[in-house]
């Protein structure tokens, strides 16, 4: 879902940031198709000629406005380590658990999981590369797969988590699920699992 092009005038992003900061709370208040371009404009004080200079739709801006929280929430843990990196990006949907149910099933929906899926792949590939290259140095049976592989593997299993919990009212054990799951990665690839993140929830 590619967003309208910015401009670089400071009074435009402010404009911007009011809708997104309004479409962000929104979603967190009521399901995404409950959410009209009317509520957006009343919550940021904004006409519907200037709520149109800056996105095409509802979903543009709901979609707009939390992939901005996400990268912004995540950005800090770029530098760490996979496992941590991985967690930060669970903690964010844990934080924000309500918001993530009422995306289900608006087409941000699908916005959401890439993005989603865009934050966990250089963990993964780092996870990857280290993981075959020790199967390799192991002696393993056979040639290792290739990383690439392995990466998306791990992409689509974290992807899995996230969509059984997003489409579970009742789950609360999200932090559980993702070390449960890395716990089984390293154990596959015969890594020493490193100290655990935060859990939250």
């Amino acid at each position: 879902m590619p967003l309208r092009s910015h401009s670089v005038d400071p009074r435009a992003e402010r404009v911007r940031n009011r809708l997104r900061v309004a479409a962000f709370a929104l979603a967190q208040e009521r399901p995404v198709d409950h959410i009209t371009v009317g509520d957006l404009v009343t919550r940021a004080d904004v006409s519907r000629q200037v709520f149109y200079r800056h996105f095409r739709d509802r979903d543009d801006a709901v979609a707009a406005a939390i992939t901005h929280a996400f990268t912004e929430a995540i950005a800090q843990d770029a530098g760490s380590d996979p496992r941590a990196r991985i967690l930060r990006v669970f903690d964010f949907a844990a934080e924000h658990h309500t918001m993530y149910r009422n995306v289900v099933p608006s087409t941000v929906t699908r916005h959401v999981v890439n993005t989603f899926r865009e934050a966990l792949l250089p963990a993964c590939q780092q996870i990857a590369a280290t993981g075959t290259a020790r199967l390799s140095t192991a002696g393993a049976v056979g040639a290792p797969p290739a990383p690439e592989s392995v990466a998306r593997f791990l992409v689509g299993g974290f992807m899995e988590v996230l969509r059984s919990w997003m489409e579970d009212p009742d789950a609360t054990d999200l932090a559980g699920r993702v070390n449960a799951a890395l716990d089984t990665v390293d154990a596959l690839l015969g890594q020493s699992t490193p100290q655990k993140g935060p859990h939250h929830g």
